[in-house]
Protein backbone atom coordinates (compact mmCIF):
# COMPACT_ATOMS: atom_id res chain seq x y z
CA UNK A 1 0.00 0.00 0.00
CA UNK A 2 1.27 3.46 -0.93
CA UNK A 3 1.03 6.71 0.98
CA UNK A 4 -2.25 8.58 1.35
CA UNK A 5 -2.89 11.86 -0.47
CA UNK A 6 -5.81 14.16 0.25
CA UNK A 7 -7.59 15.30 -2.91
CA UNK A 8 -7.63 19.05 -3.43
CA UNK A 9 -8.92 19.13 -7.00
CA UNK A 10 -9.96 16.55 -9.59
CA UNK A 11 -8.85 17.60 -13.09
CA UNK A 12 -10.22 14.58 -14.95
CA UNK A 13 -10.50 10.83 -14.54
CA UNK A 14 -6.73 10.44 -14.75
CA UNK A 15 -5.28 13.51 -12.99
CA UNK A 16 -5.71 14.63 -9.38
CA UNK A 17 -4.12 17.51 -7.46
CA UNK A 18 -3.65 16.61 -3.83
CA UNK A 19 -1.81 17.34 -0.60
CA UNK A 20 0.72 15.06 1.05
CA UNK A 21 2.46 16.06 4.28
CA UNK A 22 1.51 19.67 3.66
CA UNK A 23 2.93 19.80 0.12
CA UNK A 24 1.00 19.76 -3.14
CA UNK A 25 1.46 16.74 -5.40
CA UNK A 26 -0.08 15.70 -8.69
CA UNK A 27 -1.15 12.11 -9.26
CA UNK A 28 -1.51 10.53 -12.70
CA UNK A 29 -3.18 7.17 -13.17
CA UNK A 30 -5.92 5.66 -15.25
CA UNK A 31 -9.24 6.25 -13.47
CA UNK A 32 -7.66 7.74 -10.34
CA UNK A 33 -9.98 10.75 -10.44
CA UNK A 34 -13.17 8.88 -11.25
CA UNK A 35 -15.78 9.52 -8.57
CA UNK A 36 -13.33 11.46 -6.40
CA UNK A 37 -14.06 14.78 -4.73
CA UNK A 38 -12.03 17.27 -2.64
CA UNK A 39 -11.23 15.85 0.78
CA UNK A 40 -11.14 12.21 -0.33
CA UNK A 41 -8.08 10.12 0.47
CA UNK A 42 -6.24 8.49 -2.44
CA UNK A 43 -3.75 5.63 -2.20
CA UNK A 44 -0.66 6.37 -4.33
CA UNK A 45 0.31 2.74 -4.90
CA UNK A 46 0.77 2.11 -8.63
CA UNK A 47 0.19 5.78 -9.44
CA UNK A 48 2.62 8.19 -11.09
CA UNK A 49 3.48 11.02 -8.74
CA UNK A 50 4.65 14.52 -9.70
CA UNK A 51 5.89 17.19 -7.31
CA UNK A 52 6.21 20.94 -7.68
CA UNK A 53 9.44 21.74 -9.50
CA UNK A 54 10.41 25.11 -10.94
CA UNK A 55 9.32 26.53 -13.29
CA UNK A 56 6.23 24.31 -12.94
CA UNK A 57 3.96 24.92 -9.97
CA UNK A 58 1.80 21.95 -8.96
CA UNK A 59 -1.30 23.44 -10.60
CA UNK A 60 0.64 23.93 -13.85
CA UNK A 61 1.85 20.33 -13.70
CA UNK A 62 -1.77 19.23 -13.37
CA UNK A 63 -2.79 21.46 -16.29
CA UNK A 64 -0.16 19.91 -18.55
CA UNK A 65 -1.00 16.33 -17.58
CA UNK A 66 -4.75 16.81 -17.82
CA UNK A 67 -4.39 18.56 -21.19
CA UNK A 68 -2.78 15.49 -22.73
CA UNK A 69 -4.04 11.99 -23.35
CA UNK A 70 -2.50 9.00 -21.58
CA UNK A 71 -1.13 7.90 -24.97
CA UNK A 72 0.57 11.27 -25.46
CA UNK A 73 2.08 11.00 -21.99
CA UNK A 74 3.58 7.62 -22.81
CA UNK A 75 4.95 8.95 -26.10
CA UNK A 76 6.47 11.92 -24.25
CA UNK A 77 8.21 9.44 -21.94
CA UNK A 78 9.57 7.64 -24.99
CA UNK A 79 10.82 10.95 -26.40
CA UNK A 80 12.57 11.71 -23.11
CA UNK A 81 14.17 8.26 -23.37
CA UNK A 82 15.55 9.30 -26.76
CA UNK A 83 17.20 12.25 -25.04
CA UNK A 84 18.65 9.92 -22.44
CA UNK A 85 19.98 7.35 -24.89
CA UNK A 86 21.20 9.72 -27.61
CA UNK A 87 22.36 12.68 -25.54
CA UNK A 88 22.89 11.37 -22.02
CA UNK A 89 20.16 13.59 -20.56
CA UNK A 90 18.62 13.00 -17.15
CA UNK A 91 15.07 11.70 -17.44
CA UNK A 92 12.99 13.51 -14.86
CA UNK A 93 9.86 15.60 -14.97
CA UNK A 94 11.95 18.71 -15.73
CA UNK A 95 12.25 17.39 -19.30
CA UNK A 96 9.08 15.29 -19.48
CA UNK A 97 6.64 18.11 -18.73
CA UNK A 98 7.78 20.61 -21.39
CA UNK A 99 8.04 17.82 -23.96
CA UNK A 100 4.54 16.59 -23.12
CA UNK A 101 3.17 20.13 -23.13
CA UNK A 102 4.60 20.74 -26.59
CA UNK A 103 3.58 17.35 -27.95
CA UNK A 104 -0.06 17.68 -26.91
CA UNK A 105 -0.29 21.18 -28.39
CA UNK A 106 1.40 20.03 -31.62
CA UNK A 107 -1.10 17.19 -32.01
CA UNK A 108 -4.01 19.58 -31.42
CA UNK A 109 -2.58 21.92 -34.08
CA UNK A 110 -2.51 19.11 -36.62
CA UNK A 111 -6.11 18.14 -35.89
CA UNK A 112 -7.22 21.77 -36.23
CA UNK A 113 -5.25 22.34 -39.42
CA UNK A 114 -3.09 25.05 -37.83
CA UNK A 115 0.52 25.55 -38.95
CA UNK A 116 3.26 27.59 -37.27
CA UNK A 117 6.65 28.87 -38.38
CA UNK A 118 9.97 27.57 -37.06
CA UNK A 119 12.29 30.50 -37.84
CA UNK A 120 15.35 28.93 -36.18
CA UNK A 121 15.25 25.75 -38.23
CA UNK A 122 18.54 26.36 -40.04
CA UNK A 123 20.37 27.68 -36.99
CA UNK A 124 19.28 24.83 -34.71
CA UNK A 125 20.21 22.23 -37.31
CA UNK A 126 23.73 23.61 -37.65
CA UNK A 127 24.50 24.74 -34.11
CA UNK A 128 23.04 21.68 -32.37
CA UNK A 129 23.37 18.71 -34.77
CA UNK A 130 23.12 16.01 -32.08
CA UNK A 131 19.99 17.49 -30.54
CA UNK A 132 18.55 18.00 -34.03
CA UNK A 133 19.02 14.33 -34.89
CA UNK A 134 17.31 13.37 -31.62
CA UNK A 135 14.53 15.86 -32.39
CA UNK A 136 13.90 14.22 -35.76
CA UNK A 137 13.79 10.81 -34.11
CA UNK A 138 11.30 12.17 -31.57
CA UNK A 139 9.06 13.56 -34.30
CA UNK A 140 9.05 10.29 -36.26
CA UNK A 141 8.31 8.34 -33.08
CA UNK A 142 5.35 10.61 -32.27
CA UNK A 143 3.97 10.24 -35.78
CA UNK A 144 4.21 6.45 -35.64
CA UNK A 145 2.86 5.98 -32.11
CA UNK A 146 0.04 8.54 -32.25
CA UNK A 147 -1.02 8.04 -35.86
CA UNK A 148 -0.56 11.70 -36.79
CA UNK A 149 1.64 13.62 -39.21
CA UNK A 150 3.23 16.50 -37.35
CA UNK A 151 4.59 19.47 -39.28
CA UNK A 152 7.80 18.52 -41.06
CA UNK A 153 9.79 21.05 -39.03
CA UNK A 154 8.34 20.01 -35.66
CA UNK A 155 11.68 18.36 -34.92
CA UNK A 156 13.06 21.86 -34.29
CA UNK A 157 10.89 22.26 -31.19
CA UNK A 158 11.84 18.85 -29.80
CA UNK A 159 15.51 19.62 -30.48
CA UNK A 160 15.19 22.91 -28.59
CA UNK A 161 13.74 21.09 -25.58
CA UNK A 162 16.78 18.80 -25.60
CA UNK A 163 19.08 21.83 -25.95
CA UNK A 164 17.34 23.59 -23.05
CA UNK A 165 17.81 20.61 -20.80
CA UNK A 166 21.38 19.90 -21.86
CA UNK A 167 22.87 23.37 -22.11
CA UNK A 168 20.62 26.03 -20.65
CA UNK A 169 19.06 24.63 -17.49
CA UNK A 170 15.60 24.58 -19.05
CA UNK A 171 15.63 28.28 -19.95
CA UNK A 172 14.29 28.68 -23.50
CA UNK A 173 15.28 32.35 -23.74
CA UNK A 174 18.86 31.36 -22.91
CA UNK A 175 18.85 28.74 -25.65
CA UNK A 176 17.44 31.14 -28.23
CA UNK A 177 20.01 33.77 -27.28
CA UNK A 178 22.82 31.23 -27.61
CA UNK A 179 21.61 30.09 -31.03
CA UNK A 180 21.12 33.60 -32.38
CA UNK A 181 24.49 34.80 -31.08
CA UNK A 182 26.34 31.92 -32.73
CA UNK A 183 24.57 32.73 -36.01
CA UNK A 184 25.58 36.39 -35.67
CA UNK A 185 29.13 35.33 -34.87
CA UNK A 186 29.50 33.61 -38.22
CA UNK A 187 28.01 36.64 -39.97
CA UNK A 188 30.55 38.88 -38.23
CA UNK A 189 33.46 36.64 -39.21
CA UNK A 190 32.32 36.42 -42.82
CA UNK A 191 32.00 40.19 -43.02
CA UNK A 192 35.37 40.75 -41.33
CA UNK A 193 37.24 38.29 -43.54
CA UNK A 194 35.34 38.90 -46.77
CA UNK A 195 34.51 35.27 -47.46
CA UNK A 196 31.81 32.72 -46.77
CA UNK A 197 32.26 30.08 -44.08
CA UNK A 198 30.93 26.58 -44.70
CA UNK A 199 28.98 26.04 -41.51
CA UNK A 200 28.65 22.33 -42.33
CA UNK A 201 32.42 21.87 -42.15
CA UNK A 202 34.30 20.23 -39.31
CA UNK A 203 36.20 23.47 -38.79
CA UNK A 204 32.99 25.38 -38.17
CA UNK A 205 31.63 22.56 -36.00
CA UNK A 206 34.65 22.79 -33.70
CA UNK A 207 34.24 26.55 -33.44
CA UNK A 208 30.54 26.16 -32.60
CA UNK A 209 31.38 23.63 -29.89
CA UNK A 210 33.75 26.12 -28.26
CA UNK A 211 31.12 28.88 -28.44
CA UNK A 212 28.50 26.66 -26.82
CA UNK A 213 30.75 25.81 -23.89
CA UNK A 214 31.79 29.46 -23.57
CA UNK A 215 28.12 30.39 -23.18
CA UNK A 216 27.53 27.73 -20.54
CA UNK A 217 30.64 28.64 -18.55
CA UNK A 218 29.83 32.35 -18.62
CA UNK A 219 26.21 31.86 -17.60
CA UNK A 220 27.19 29.52 -14.77
CA UNK A 221 29.99 31.85 -13.54
CA UNK A 222 32.64 29.24 -14.36
CA UNK A 223 34.75 31.23 -16.79
CA UNK A 224 38.30 30.17 -17.61
CA UNK A 225 41.26 31.72 -15.84
CA UNK A 226 43.95 33.76 -17.58
CA UNK A 227 45.83 31.77 -20.26
CA UNK A 228 48.94 33.92 -19.99
CA UNK A 229 50.39 36.72 -22.08
CA UNK A 230 53.13 34.50 -23.57
CA UNK A 231 50.54 32.26 -25.21
CA UNK A 232 48.61 35.04 -26.93
CA UNK A 233 51.40 37.41 -27.91
CA UNK A 234 52.63 35.37 -30.92
CA UNK A 235 49.04 34.76 -32.02
CA UNK A 236 48.30 38.48 -32.05
CA UNK A 237 51.43 39.12 -34.09
CA UNK A 238 50.81 36.32 -36.58
CA UNK A 239 47.09 36.77 -37.29
CA UNK A 240 46.01 40.36 -36.60
CA UNK A 241 42.86 40.10 -38.76
CA UNK A 242 41.69 37.00 -36.92
CA UNK A 243 42.43 38.62 -33.57
CA UNK A 244 40.46 41.75 -34.49
CA UNK A 245 37.51 39.56 -35.48
CA UNK A 246 37.76 37.65 -32.19
CA UNK A 247 37.63 40.89 -30.22
CA UNK A 248 34.52 41.79 -32.18
CA UNK A 249 33.05 38.46 -31.11
CA UNK A 250 33.89 39.33 -27.53
CA UNK A 251 31.69 42.43 -27.72
CA UNK A 252 28.90 40.42 -29.37
CA UNK A 253 28.95 37.71 -26.71
CA UNK A 254 29.19 40.13 -23.80
CA UNK A 255 26.21 42.07 -25.14
CA UNK A 256 24.17 38.88 -25.54
CA UNK A 257 25.03 37.50 -22.10
CA UNK A 258 25.13 40.72 -20.15
CA UNK A 259 28.41 39.69 -18.52
CA UNK A 260 32.07 40.56 -19.07
CA UNK A 261 34.33 37.78 -20.32
CA UNK A 262 37.50 37.08 -18.39
CA UNK A 263 40.85 37.52 -20.09
CA UNK A 264 41.13 33.74 -20.04
CA UNK A 265 37.91 33.32 -22.00
CA UNK A 266 38.92 36.07 -24.42
CA UNK A 267 42.27 34.36 -24.89
CA UNK A 268 40.71 31.03 -25.79
CA UNK A 269 38.17 32.76 -28.02
CA UNK A 270 41.08 34.38 -29.87
CA UNK A 271 42.85 31.02 -30.21
CA UNK A 272 39.77 29.28 -31.62
CA UNK A 273 39.05 32.16 -33.99
CA UNK A 274 42.64 32.15 -35.25
CA UNK A 275 42.44 28.38 -35.72
CA UNK A 276 39.29 28.74 -37.81
CA UNK A 277 40.97 31.53 -39.78
CA UNK A 278 43.95 29.31 -40.53
CA UNK A 279 41.83 26.27 -41.39
CA UNK A 280 39.94 28.34 -43.94
CA UNK A 281 43.24 28.77 -45.75
CA UNK A 282 43.46 32.45 -44.93
CA UNK A 283 46.81 31.85 -43.26
CA UNK A 284 48.93 28.83 -42.43
CA UNK A 285 49.34 28.11 -38.72
CA UNK A 286 52.85 29.03 -37.69
CA UNK A 287 53.45 31.35 -40.65
CA UNK A 288 55.37 34.48 -39.94
CA UNK A 289 53.65 37.81 -39.81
Amino acid sequence: MGSQVTVRRVYNNNVVLGVEDGAEVVLLGKGIGFGRKPGDEVDTEGVQRFVEELPYKAARVADVLSGATMEETEVARAIVAIGRDALGLSVGQALLLPVLDHLSVAVKRVKMGITVDFPLRWEVGHVFPEESAAGREAMHLANARLGVVLQEDEWVAFALHFVNHRWAGGDLSRTLSMTETIRRSFSLLEESWGRAIDENSMNAARFVTHMRYLFVRALESRQLDDVGVDLLAPVRARSPEAVRAALGLRELVEEALGVSLTEGEVGYLVLHTVRLYAELGMERPGSGG
